[in-house]
């Protein structure tokens, strides 16, 4: 039986692929890989959480915040 949670764990690397996409379109001053970099740092803050719906949400944001100079 599929839960939202098991299904948005399953989607993860699709919604954080997709959101690596969006930061090089908006930062593209930023080099590919330290945009990759950023977001494996800030998603693995999350490894060990339970739901995962969130996880692309909070990393945008993270990433978004260290861009700006937050």
């Amino acid at each position: 039986m599929s839960t939202l949670d098991t299904m948005a764990s399953e989607q993860l690397e699709t919604h954080l692929a997709q959101l690596e996409e969006r930061l090089e379109r908006d930062y593209a001053n930023v080099a590919r890989t330290r945009l990759h970099t950023m977001v494996d740092r800030e998603r693995a803050r999350f490894a060990g959480a339970r739901i995962h719906v969130f996880v692309p949400i909070l990393v945008e944001r993270a990433v978004r915040a260290a861009l700006a100079g937050r």
